[in-house]
């Protein structure tokens, strides 16, 4: 006699069918009531499938422009394989699909993909992340005055930054706003800022010194710090400029000295 599975048996093996139809499942343990069992795992597998395709449908519309329904709707049901989700909550659920399309043999004819799939997860993580209440330009002048070249600067949690080696934002900008022209792709990539402007996406595309600059803040260097990666790529980077933008745009919501706790000023 074969002896009871416990409760985490029969989960463990309830999951595993929902993403494998050669698992078989827990069918002993299902009630069918008119039903046989393996047809009502095939109901919630059809259904699982359904719902999580469709989330990632909703964070990809780029992708699923570019490449097409049939094409996404297989990659995704190869990708919920791999990665099943782990979380009744889909919204994290399509966080490897950028990872996974690198080394998913059908998409190795566009390159570029991956990249246009990691622009349109950092778009969901843009819109939800955390609010924070920005500073000012006269705080951000007197912290300068104070600290000088050790002045951390925190950005906004909505921030985000994708360097490309492919024109990215173009990519996404004509696969949802489609024109009569074709498409032509230059050699050069495009270095990319997200960030929430109004409960909206916004993105821009930046000049090599200003991204690295950024880059450095996200990091937490200080000021000189920033300044000297920023002035490797470009002599002439203007920092006062970055920094005003940053500011006009409420994207620094406090400031430190290098080594200390943040300081969020409220004035």
């Amino acid at each position: 006699m074969q002896a009871a599975l416990s409760l985490r048996e029969l989960q463990q093996q309830f999951m595993a069918t929902l993403y494998d139809p050669a698992a078989p499942g827990p069918l002993a343990a299902i009630a069918g009531h008119g039903l046989a069992p393996a047809d009502r795992i095939r109901i919630y597998r059809r259904s699982c499938n359904e719902t999580q395709i469709a989330a990632l449908r909703v964070s990809y519309p780029a992708v699923v422009a570019l490449v097409g329904d049939a094409y996404f709707d297989q990659t995704a049901r190869g990708y919920r394989r791999v990665h099943p989700s782990r979380c009744g909550n889909l919204q994290a659920f399509g966080d490897a699909l950028a990872d996974y399309m690198e080394v998913f043999p059908n998409c190795r004819s566009l390159p570029y993909l991956p990249d246009v799939a990691r622009l349109e997860w950092l778009r969901q993580l843009t819109i939800l992340a955390s609010e924070s209440a920005p500073i000012g330009p006269d705080v951000l002048a007197a912290a300068i005055r104070s600290a000088g070249d050790s002045l951390q600067v925190v950005l906004h949690p909505s921030l985000h930054l994708l360097d490309s080696r492919y024109p990215v934002l173009t990519i996404w900008n004509y696969a949802l706003r489609p024109d009569d022209e074709k498409l032509t792709l230059g050699e050069d990539g495009e270095s990319v800022v997200l960030w929430r402007d109004a409960g909206e996406v916004a993105m821009a595309e930046l000049d090599a010194a200003s991204f690295a600059c950024i880059a450095a803040f996200v990091q937490r260097s200080p000021l000189g710090e920033s300044l000297t990666m920023a002035q490797s790529v470009d002599p002439d980077f203007d920092l006062d400029a970055c920094l005003a933008s940053l500011v006009a745009h409420g994207l620094v919501i406090g400031l430190r000295p290098y080594g200390t706790s943040t300081v969020k000023p409220t004035s």
